[in-house]
């Protein structure tokens, strides 16, 4: 069995406030000190310790977490054209990922969606290096820009056989994917 030490000490706060002249404490009631060490940047922590608001700690940027969130810090680098041709890709993928669900009448695993997203992104570089190229009046940036929509087709033709495999494997164990179970509780509300 462990014992606590407790002590009678001055009272203060609201105790001394409300008449009392000590108060018995234990050491689990006293605050502990800051975890952060004493030789601290002053400018950005309060007398307490703690953070002050518009700290540099704070205005750091934070790293989204992800598969592609280390990247942004990079993405965010790089040329503006580039960007923007890439924004578009990653719509474009969000788009084919609903098309693919549609056409397919089942759910899509994230192997799927992670290749048809890398698909439309390599579609979206490759548009990007054809334009520079022409640009540029560079050819071989033709022949890599060639060679990635080659990949992107690639992988498109990938996510769509896996998603037709997927799909009939589903149907195969008699499971409803969410988006059957969803369009059979419309329709059956629908009716009177």
């Amino acid at each position: 069995m462990t014992k606590t030490r407790s002590d009678w000490r001055a009272a203060h706060g609201s105790a001394a406030a409300g008449g009392a002249l000590v108060v018995l404490e234990s050491p689990r009631d006293r605050d502990l000190p800051p975890a952060s060490p004493t030789d601290t940047d002053r400018s950005d922590r309060d007398t307490s310790g703690r953070f002050s608001p518009g700290n540099s700690i704070a205005r750091r940027r934070k790293s989204r977490v992800g598969i592609t969130g280390a990247l942004h810090a990079l993405e965010a680098k790089a040329d503006p054209e580039w960007q923007a041709v890439r924004r578009a890709g990653r719509r474009a993928a969000r788009h084919r990922i609903g098309e693919f669900a549609l056409s397919h009448g089942a759910d899509l695993s994230s192997g799927v969606c992670g290749l048809i997203y890398e698909a439309a992104e390599m579609r979206a570089d490759a548009a990007y290096l054809r334009a520079r190229a022409a640009a540029d009046g560079n050819p071989e940036l033709l022949k890599i820009a060639a060679t990635i929509s080659t990949s992107a087709r690639q992988s498109e033709r990938d996510a769509w056989e896996f998603a037709v495999r997927e799909a009939e494997a589903m149907r195969q164990r008699g499971g409803q994917s969410q988006t059957d179970r969803v369009l059979e509780n419309i329709t059956k509300k629908a009716k009177p």
